[in-house]
């Protein structure tokens, strides 16, 4: 391969997201002469501000080499608790968010100590943890969405500010953060670190037990947000709000450039593999194809998502090699 081809291939792999995302909204648009009208891509924009929020909390889970299947499950359950919580009589709605966020962090750290402190692998501590969430969601909903709630909900999940959507507001507010404490604090680099290789980032001094402890607080906090966006979009509490959204996120930040097995972070990669995975939803939507067939579709996307990660890594491994034998 000579160094133009090099040099493309790896102008694609770096933007392949972009890429995909332009893609992707070629074919939506020969699906349907309704996707680029405004409505439709505000809609887009309002939908997918949830899953892109808890990507971003996601994307700092797997940078560090874990992975939390447990997200869906908790943003059902958090839904579920703030929602019972701005009921109480008396209750300031700012302080019933307050104790869901709450709630969130402590929800993180708990699918961190098991996986942190003793040692066990993260996957079957989140899809553990995932089940006694649900299950507290739903003996918590009795098995029925929690309705009549504060106005506020409504404008959080559905409201607008100068035209644009107020969960987009709040996303670009996660995502400036996210940005920042990923590629200008040391927190960021040690998280890489941490997935890049455990060990040597805990004999270089690196905390890997507390950088697990803070990735999956952030995560937790996302998924609050995420929820309070739902919940208001609903305008109730519903048990399932979170249903197979871990499934969403994982394709999404693996696609927008994180690792699978950590040691890279990618926050406005996630932006776009999330805004590709809604814009895929909203094609589907359109063309009137059936729910179970958008399951499968769901499922070719987190197969190519892995594919994609790996065959990323495997060129850029060939192309390193190639370098140290010029």
């Amino acid at each position: 391969m000579n160094k133009n081809n090099k040099t493309l291939l790896l102008f694609a792999l770096n933007n392949r997201t972009f890429i995909l995302v332009v893609a992707v909204c070629i074919i939506a648009i020969s699906f349907s002469s309704r996707f680029l009208v405004p409505s439709n891509l505000i809609n887009i924009l309002r939908q997918v501000a949830a899953n892109t929020i808890l990507g971003m909390g996601f994307t700092f889970v797997l940078a560090s080499g874990n992975i939390d299947l447990s997200v869906g499950s908790m943003i059902g359950m958090l839904g579920v608790i703030t929602g019972l919580t701005s009921k109480i009589p008396g209750m300031p709605f700012g302080v019933a968010l307050l104790f869901g966020a709450v709630i969130g962090i402590l929800s993180g750290l708990f699918n961190a100590v098991f996986s942190a402190f003793f040692g066990l692998p993260a996957f079957v501590v989140t899809l553990a943890t995932a089940q006694i969430y649900k299950g507290t969601c739903y003996l918590l909903s009795r098995n029925a969405p929690i309705t009549s709630l504060p106005e506020q909900f409504k404008f959080i999940g559905s409201g607008d500010i100068i035209g644009i959507p107020v969960p987009v507001w709040i996303l670009c507010v996660v995502v400036i953060i996210s940005a920042t404490l990923m590629y200008k604090t040391k927190f960021g680099r040690h998280v890489i670190a941490r997935g890049g290789n455990s060990e040597a980032a805990r004999v270089c001094g690196i905390n890997v037990k507390r950088i697990s402890l803070l990735v999956y607080s952030i995560a937790g906090f996302c998924s609050f947000i995420s929820s309070t966006i739902l919940t208001g979009r609903a305008f109730s509490a519903q048990p399932t709000a979170g249903s197979g959204m871990e499934m969403d996120t994982i394709a999404a930040v693996v696609i927008g450039g994180t690792a699978l097995k950590g040691g890279t972070g990618n926050v406005v990669g996630t932006i776009f593999g999330c805004l590709m995975i809604g814009i895929i939803n909203n094609m589907l939507n359109l063309a009137a194809v059936d729910s179970n067939w958008q399951f499968i579709a769901k499922g070719f996307l987190i197969i190519f998502a892995i594919l994609i990660d790996v065959q990323t890594e495997r060129v850029y491994s060939k192309i390193s090699l190639s370098k140290k034998t010029a």
